[in-house]
């Protein structure tokens, strides 16, 4: 299996909501890609800047399938473009 933390840091109030705008349509439409074991979208508690993208694969083949998915082309980079982005892997 594979583990993807995915940290966005948001640098104001506009950006942090259209950014969960897009990360929720993200988590909708990745749950249903083959090999989705989990996948969500959680808010830091203490740090209205921080959102995190916890995303869990049944192997390499179901992963790169989400990765050249559309909703994954389309929405990956408009999240980009309104946050930072940092990812750990962990492989189990």
């Amino acid at each position: 299996m594979i583990r993807l933390n995915c940290s966005i840091i948001a640098e104001d109030e506009e950006r942090r909501s259209a950014i969960i705008a897009a990360a929720t349509e993200l988590v909708e439409l990745s749950l249903h890609d083959e090999g989705c074991i989990e996948y969500d979208l959680y808010a830091s508690q203490t740090s209205t800047d921080r959102l995190m993208i916890v995303e869990t694969w049944k192997d390499e083949e179901s992963l790169a399938a989400h990765m050249a998915s559309a909703h994954f082309k389309r929405l990956v980079p408009e999240i980009e473009s309104l946050g930072t982005l940092t990812l750990e892997r962990f492989d189990f």
